[in-house]
Order: C-alpha cells, then structure tokens, then sequence
C-alpha cells in the first residue's frame, strides 16, 4: 500500500506509506488522492505504526473510508494513539484523503500501541485558520467516537548488515543478514535511491522482491531491485507510487481534459539513467506484524513494524 514524497525521500515518508496498507505496490502510479486497494463497498480502516532503530518516536497513521470514498473525521472527532505512558492526536493529515499521521513519543520503547477516535472540540480544530475559542460550533460526537484498535510492535530487527557494501553493476548482488526472530512476522525490504549526474539529482523508491519474507535472518538480493537502466523496457525493479510523480501525471491527466494521460508519457521526460550514474542507496528492513480491531466486525488492515536501515553505494564503471 503505502502517505509519500519519492522527490524527496526521509524515513517519515518511507515509514508512513509503509503503514496505510504496506502502500508499495508493483509498477504503476497511483494517479488519484484516493488509498489504493480500498474496496468499494462498505467500511475500510487501513491503521499502522512504526518504530525505527534509534528513534524515541513511533510514527502512526490511520485512514477510513466508506464505500471505497475517504470519510475525513469531521467536527471535534479525531484519533488519538497511545501507549501506557503517552499520547498524542493525529492532527495532520495525510498525503492521502481521510488519513492522518503523527509522532508518538515512546521513548520507553513500549510495544503496545492503541488507537481511539474521540471527540476533542478545541484540540480537533488547532492550526486551522480562525481561532477556535471564537468559532466552536460543535455538532457533537460523530459515529466514528469510540472506535478502537490495538497493535503489538514487533522486535526491532537488529545487527542488520551486508557482506558488501559498493557495486558498479546492477547484475552484482549482495547478502542481507539480520538477528532472525521466531515470533512468526514477516520482513520487508524497501530503499530510497539517489541517483546524481553531477548536475542533476533523481530521487525514487522501490520495493524488494524476496525469495521469501519469512524472519531467517538472511537474504540474497540483487542490485536490480534498486538500480535500473531506463533503456530496459522491462527493469526488476518495483518502484513505489511515488507522490510527485503521482501528483504529475494528475495534473497533466487534468490538463488533458480529464482524460488519463499513459505511464509511456513519461518516457518522454529527461531524467537520469540510475545505471551510468552514482546512486546512494538507503535499504530499509521492516520487520512487520498484523494486529486486530477490538471489533472483529471491523473490515480493514492493522499492521505495526519496527525498522532499521543500512547504506549501499552504487558507482558504475
């Protein structure tokens, strides 16, 4: 699945498209504002959290819809997340319609994380443009007041490390190795490249194919999940629906009289070639669990991880 700036890559972009859904999927561009894979009928709630190696910070974001449509919470509704110590309202809003994002401190690394919509007037309507104390019109607690999930972060995927760290093919592959885990989660690869000419400076992000996502502890990987050659009508990579190459083809789909400009449309843009350019790779390891709704009624997904991170290099010859 994937919340989301490609351009301009940080762990907060990674982590939150990370959490709606596990938001990265195949190649093609997300053109609407809409979370891909909703479906169209009935109540959806797509909840996450992340924590990353270091950070006292566990990123979270939530997003619900109603017959396939965003359903922003309205009036003093809005999720609150928590642990046993602190919490904190998802204020800002997502790069998705009807999602929400925020930093929970948790810097006593706690493993649970619960999340409720309340009903919080003033708090709800801090940051908007009229003061709230002159203008709390109050419509009540909405149907979503009450509403409750609950996740378990996994274990942070220690000693991460590879056996090679420099590649200037992108055939060359490299092992991936980790403390394996016997809880039963699934891992996830994902990276943030830079690639530069010296002049210009391309940014985007893939997804890795593994061979398998079980907690073994270790895995082979080759530099053309990350590294591609734009003259390869059919790379290895799985590139992630990154937000301004989304927000891009909308606008020219826009422009076009509402009718949706191709992918191919793209190939006509200068950008640089990763393959014959200095790349830097920031490989990001996920190790991730799905909870539950306290309602099991609820359709939806609720996953949390915990991640780290390692740096590759990528120099042709």
């Amino acid at each position: 699945m994937c919340i989301l700036n490609c351009l301009n890559v940080t762990l907060r972009t990674i982590a939150i498209t990370t959490l709606l859904l596990t938001l990265f999927s195949g190649c093609d561009i997300e053109v609407g504002d809409n979370l891909p894979g909703v479906p169209p009928n009935g109540r959806f709630a797509a909840v996450g959290a992340n924590q990353h190696s270091g950070i006292t910070e566990t990123q979270v974001a939530i997003a619900i819809f109603d017959n396939g449509k965003p359903a922003p919470l309205i009036g003093g509704d809005v999720v609150q997340a928590s642990t046993r110590n602190d919490s904190i309202l998802l204020l800002d809003e997502g790069f998705y319609k009807g999602s929400y994002v925020a930093d929970l401190p948790n810097n006593n690394n706690l493993n649970q994380i619960d999340f409720l919509v309340v009903h919080e007037t003033v708090k709800a309507r801090e940051g908007r443009w009229y003061p709230a104390d002159l203008l709390n019109i109050d419509p009540g607690p909405g149907e979503f007041v009450g509403a409750s999930a609950s996740i378990t972060l996994p274990a942070e995927p220690a000693n991460l490390a590879t056996d090679r760290d420099i590649f200037s093919n992108i055939n060359e592959t490299f092992t991936l190795t980790w403390s394996p885990d016997t809880a039963g989660d699934t891992m996830q690869v994902r990276a943030a490249i830079s690639c530069t000419d010296g002049t210009n400076t391309d940014n985007y992000g893939t997804v890795a194919t593994l061979t398998d996502n079980s907690d073994d502890g270790t895995e082979v990987i080759s530099i053309n999940q990350f590294i591609y050659d734009t003259n390869d009508l059919n790379p290895s990579v799985t590139f992630i629906s990154g937000k301004a190459r989304a927000m891009l083809q909308k606008l020219l789909t826009q422009l076009n009289n509402a009718t949706t400009v191709s992918n191919d449309f793209f190939a006509n843009l200068k950008i640089i070639n990763p393959a014959f350019n200095d790349c830097n790779i920031r490989l990001f390891l996920f190790r991730e669990r799905e909870g539950s709704f306290d309602l099991p009624a609820t359709n939806g997904n609720i996953s949390s991880s915990r991640s780290a991170e390692t740096t590759l290099s990528y120099k042709p010859n």
